[in-house]
C-alpha cells in the first residue's frame, strides 16, 4: 500500500510540474513585445493603410517570414528598421501614426486595426496567407528589379507578393 501511494504521489508531482511547464510555455509565446507590436502596426499602416484588411494582413505575414528566416535579422525592430528595406518607413503616414491628433477618424479606426493585426501576427493567431512571401512591392508605384528574381505568390489588393 505505501509503494501504491508513493506512486500516486509521484504521479501527482509530475503533472503539477508539467503543467507548471507548459503554462510558462503559453504564457512565454504569448508575451507581446509592446515595442514590436508597436512598430509592426506603425509599419503595416505606412505601406497598407489604403489596403483592404487582407491586404494589411499579407504586410504584416511578410515581416514575420522574414523575423522567422535566417536571412533577415530575428527581431521584429531589426526588420523593420533594416536600411532600405521598407519605404513605409519615415513616410508622413510613418509619422502621421504618432500624432493622434493628426489622423482622420478613418486613420484612427485604420490603426486600430493595424494594432490588432499587430498582435494576431505576432501571437501567430494569424496564420501566413502570403505563401511564404518575404517581399511585396505597389506595382502602381515601383517596378523594382528585384522583383524579376522572384517568384509571385499571390496579388492581394495593390500589392505583389514574392518569395526569394
Amino acid at each position: 500500500m505505501r509503494i501504491e501511494v508513493l506512486f500516486c504521489l509521484l504521479l501527482l508531482i509530475a503533472f503539477v510540474i508539467f503543467n507548471a511547464r507548459a503554462e510558462k510555455v503559453k504564457a512565454k509565446s504569448q508575451y507581446i513585445n509592446p515595442l514590436d507590436r508597436f512598430l509592426l502596426a506603425r509599419i503595416i499602416f505606412a505601406e497598407a493603410a489604403g489596403e483592404p484588411h487582407i491586404g494589411k494582413v499579407a504586410v504584416g505575414c511578410v515581416i514575420r517570414n522574414r523575423v522567422k528566416s535566417s536571412r533577415w535579422p530575428n527581431t521584429y525592430q531589426e526588420v523593420i528598421l533594416q536600411p532600405k528595406q521598407f519605404s513605409g518607413v519615415n513616410s508622413p503616414l510613418w509619422r502621421k501614426f504618432v500624432q493622434d491628433k493628426r489622423l482622420t477618424p478613418i486613420q484612427k479606426k485604420i490603426k486600430l486595426e493595424c494594432l490588432e493585426i499587430a498582435e494576431d501576427i505576432i501571437t501567430r493567431k494569424q496564420p501566413d496567407i502570403t505563401g511564404g512571401a518575404n517581399h511585396y512591392y505597389n506595382p502602381k508605384l515601383a517596378s523594382p528589379s528585384w522583383a524579376k528574381r522572384m517568384r509571385v505568390t499571390r496579388r492581394i489588393g495593390n500589392h505583389i507578393f514574392l518569395k526569394g
